[in-house]
């Protein structure tokens, strides 16, 4: 028996080494880690994109990529990633609500990553407001919680902000700043990432391209791509990539009356593939779609 218990006891050990030496292989291999909470992937549909979602995108996760929005809507979105680049045990979770009250569009969100040694879990509060019928901007407030195991945990607030500008009907500029307020993890005395993004984008009804300048403070900059093709009104295709990562990204979504089902993955050439499954509820009810909602919110805009 007793020796029955030592043997459970080293493998318990042997699963907990293995668990830390492939976390840290995947530190190495990010490209934007300083104290924990790098820009990783929020929502379903920015693995599909590579989260090129910093100038076309309005949905409850979109506040990640742009604190501003450019349509009225009443949404919840929940993402599931078991396991992280072929990591088993590092997962992602996140729920997300948006909607708008008396011209201000808000989103909350709680999202967690991580394992049992160590877990970031981000709460964000965000609000956008119309400039103009062509202008928007927005904020997000993040309280940021880090626990590791055996050193204790951190709690740090981070402010984003972003704007969203449309040049035509079809074409539109993404900008966004995070951690405008430089906080950092008490536990590393390391700054949590500061980055900019700077994006255009082509929107219609079947097809949305958008292009991306991504930088972040003490990391090379980063070029991101992605296309989304809706052939169907009910089945949307996805692809992207960033330069620098070497990673490939591709999803899809169903919609089924007012729910969306999503699938997104990155294949990195290196590490394995991270996958996510994530489903969406429009309380609208109405059937319309992303592209419809953005000009009918516009207009309303312009008669007032």
């Amino acid at each position: 028996m007793e020796k029955t218990s030592r043997g459970q006891s080293g493998s318990r050990q042997i699963r907990k080494l293995r668990i830390w030496f492939l976390f840290l292989l995947w530190l190495i291999y990010s490209d934007s880690v300083h104290a924990g909470f790098e820009r990783r992937y929020s929502g379903t549909r920015s693995i599909g994109t590579a989260g090129t979602l910093c100038a076309f995108g309005e949905d409850p996760w979109s506040f990640f990529y742009n604190p501003a929005h450019a349509a009225e809507m009443n949404a919840l979105s929940i993402f599931y990633v078991p396991s992280t680049l072929g990591i088993q045990e590092v997962k992602s979770t996140g729920l997300a609500y948006r909607s708008n009250l008396f011209g201000v569009d808000f989103a909350g969100a709680a999202q967690t990553f991580g394992f049992d040694l160590y877990r970031e879990s981000v709460f964000t509060l965000n609000l956008s407001v119309p400039v103009y019928d062509f202008l928007f901007v927005g904020t997000n407030i993040n309280a940021n919680h880090l626990f590791i195991k055996d050193y204790g945990t951190d709690l740090s607030v981070t402010i984003d902000a972003g704007a969203k500008m449309f040049l035509s009907r079809n074409m539109s500029l993404g900008f966004n700043m995070t951690n405008l307020n430089s906080a950092s993890a008490t536990l590393s005395n390391d700054r949590l990432p500061q980055t900019f993004s700077g994006a255009i984008a082509f929107e219609s009804e079947e097809l949305n391209i958008g292009l991306e300048y991504f930088k972040e403070i003490g990391f090379p900059a980063s070029v991101k791509i992605a296309a989304e093709y809706s052939p169907l009104k009910f089945l949307t295709v996805r692809a992207g990539s960033a330069s620098g990562t070497n990673s490939y990204n591709a999803g899809i979504a169903v919609k089924v009356l007012s729910f969306e089902l999503e699938y997104g993955a990155a294949f990195h050439q290196v590490l394995g593939i991270t996958q996510s499954f994530g489903i969406s509820f429009d309380f609208s009810l109405d059937g319309r779609t992303e592209f419809e909602k953005i000009q009918d919110y516009r207009e309303s805009l312009k008669r007032k």
